[in-house]
């Protein structure tokens, strides 16, 4: 069946941890479940939009060199400034203890922080393009029915799985003390450079 064929193709590819999985549980541990679910729910929006366009021939337009350039380096640029953005973040360094509930209220939109995240990310693009591209190509799957169900078990599997990483960080966000947090904060910065720096060298050898 298509949709437990994307499930399991999806949770293969949710076992490659990247940013928006470790954005995920910083937000969890910082602001609670509920919080982390709106970002999750902002990323899946994303997927789907960027699925929908590999089906609708996107994948032709990333097969320009100058294009394909262009969103690598790009998306290098903003996940360096996310990192910068989570460096700097205090953690509640300076509040006391009974603040840290109130800490989503002082937080950006979750929603809009994992679409914003995921957008800017440019292997989420090229990798569903390829995929899609692939299928439409070889007719793998050549009923369209049955590409938008592996599609759905796609996204099933990222609901499924950044939500278990949100109970996650959700669970053990109660026994991390500020200097923790901010520790946390620092390390979720140096990899989303990390990860910047690798999309940058990607993006200047194409």
């Amino acid at each position: 069946m298509a949709l437990w064929d994307g499930l399991l193709f999806g949770m293969l590819l949710q076992l490659s941890v990247g940013p928006v999985c470790l954005a995920i549980l910083q937000r969890s541990i910082r602001c609670g479940f509920s919080s982390a679910w709106k970002m999750i729910a902002g990323v899946a929006l994303v997927d789907a939009f960027y699925m929908a366009g590999a089906i609708g021939g996107l994948s032709l337009l990333l097969q320009v060199a100058w294009v394909k350039q262009v969103v690598l380096i790009g998306g290098a640029v903003i996940l360096a400034w996310f990192g910068v953005n989570s460096m700097r973040s205090k953690a509640m360094d300076e509040t006391g203890e009974d603040e840290r509930e109130g800490s989503e209220m002082r937080e950006p939109s979750s929603f809009l922080y994992g679409l914003s995240l995921t957008l800017a990310n440019p292997l989420t693009i090229l990798f569903w393009s390829g995929v899609f591209g692939s299928m439409m190509a070889t007719q793998h799957l050549p009923s369209l029915s049955r590409v938008l169900l592996f599609a759905g078990g796609c996204l099933l599997s990222t609901l499924l799985f950044l939500g278990f990483v949100a109970l996650l960080g959700n669970a053990v966000r109660q026994y991390l003390v500020p200097k923790w947090l901010t520790r946390l904060n620092r390390l979720v910065g140096i990899c989303f450079i990390a990860f910047a720096l690798i999309l940058l060298q990607k993006g200047l050898t194409v």
